[in-house]
């Protein structure tokens, strides 16, 4: 999907998600940061800096395929993907961003990880991001990952 481009007429709501990026539960920032050339925490700067419209959702309940990334961040989805990816994981694929709202395989490169709930039966819509929304991420501490809910069980153990 390289054609997409955000609608500058679009009127959805504003979502501010809080992420905490690290090595932990975002395993290719390290990778991200060796193919754009950038420092780890200038990834995590450029990344978290923009603000992504959700294009569609898909793939999984509340699954919301955002863009587009800054051409230097833009990677490849992985060759094999992960059996299980842990909900929350923010990643990147090519020139879009998402959040992973429940556990589930998958084949981003993930940087990081959102305690936000993506994905809840009793909300009205069940996504908390629809078509036409805007996201920002904010880029948390680990303390306050943890303050919000956040799962830090590292990927290499996510069962």
């Amino acid at each position: 999907m390289t054609d997409l481009t955000p609608n500058p007429h679009a009127r959805g709501r504003c979502h501010v998600l809080p992420v905490w990026y690290d090595l932990s539960v975002g395993p290719e920032l390290n990778l991200l940061s060796q193919r754009s050339g950038l420092a780890v925490d200038e990834v995590i700067r450029r990344h978290s800096e923009r603000e992504y419209q959700v294009f569609a959702l898909g793939f999984a309940p509340g699954f919301a395929f955002m863009g587009l990334v800054e051409e230097a961040l833009a990677a490849p989805r992985l060759s094999t993907p992960r059996k299980r990816v842990a909900a929350g994981s923010v990643g990147i694929a090519e020139r879009q961003t998402a959040a992973y709202p429940v556990v589930s395989p998958g084949g981003w490169n993930l940087i990081g990880r959102t305690p936000s709930k993506l994905f809840d039966r009793e909300r009205d819509g069940y996504s908390l991001m629809q078509p036409g929304d805007t996201v920002r991420f904010e880029a948390i501490s680990h303390a306050e990952f943890i303050n919000l809910g956040g799962d830090d069980t590292p990927m290499e153990n996510v069962a």
